[in-house]
């Protein structure tokens, strides 16, 4: 019975060594030239996308504001 599960443990040991990989040896993501497949959406790049959305969506409101300074109807004017 015990070598029975040291025989169990040993193959899934060798079985976990031969599935884990590498970041730098993952070639899942990556893509050719050729390749017309959209690559996989992580969250990383969800994430830079709505960071991206926001500062556009800052910068305009920043540009509305002084556009509105500069050509709106000053006070005085009666």
């Amino acid at each position: 019975m015990h070598q029975m599960l040291v025989e169990i443990q040993e193959y899934q040991t060798m079985r976990f060594n031969e599935l884990a990989q590498n970041a730098k040896d993952d070639n899942f993501n990556k893509w050719d030239e050729d390749d017309t497949r959209r690559p996989k959406l992580t969250l990383k790049h969800l994430n830079k996308m709505r960071n991206r959305r926001e500062m556009t969506r800052s910068e305009h409101a920043d540009k509305i504001e002084d556009v509105q300074l500069q050509y709106g109807a000053s006070q005085d004017t009666e």
